[in-house]
């Protein structure tokens, strides 16, 4: 009587892709188990998937980083250097257009730099801007030997003998 008491952790399956775990999931719920005795565990900690959704890394964050700084430092820079020569703040096309230069100089430099930067970093870091990277989805279920063997029956595997 004790065995059918014990709570245990068993997976039931492995998934490639969400989508597939949280259908297998819902058959599981509809054989009858309760939700909260049915969880999705995913191969990469749930810290490197919440830093993977929206984020801009490597090439793409050192080009926008490059393009900012180059702007600003080529402000600044055409603001001083025509001041300097005429005695008055810039205001001609060229003035702007050194501005521009600049933003696309530091843009093209700064993605550079940012591509080899990522390459240098572990690949659990890489992994955070990288999507599309393999992931295992474990479906767990919690629970006695008849309602883990009750959720492999609703996935058609055959029941697992103790």
């Amino acid at each position: 009587m004790t065995a059918q008491l014990t709570r245990n952790r068993e997976i039931v399956a492995v998934f490639s892709s969400r989508q597939e775990a949280n259908q297998a999931k819902q058959a599981i719920q509809a054989s009858g188990l309760n939700a909260q005795q049915i969880m999705i565990d995913d191969e990469l900690p749930i810290d490197i998937e919440v830093a993977a959704q929206g984020v801009t890394t490597g090439r793409e964050a050192g080009f926008l980083m490059g393009i900012t700084l180059g702007g600003i430092v080529g402000l600044i820079a055409t603001i001083i250097i025509v001041y300097q020569l005429t005695g008055d703040y810039p205001s001609s096309v060229a003035s702007r257009l050194a501005v521009f230069a600049s933003a696309i100089a530091g843009g093209v430099f700064g993605a550079g730099v940012g591509r080899g930067l990522q390459a240098r970093q572990p690949a659990r870091q890489q992994m955070k801007s990288n999507p599309n990277l393999p992931r295992e989805y474990k479906l767990i279920v919690q629970g006695n030997q008849d309602e883990v063997r009750q959720a492999q029956q609703a996935l058609g595997q055959p029941p697992v003998t103790a």
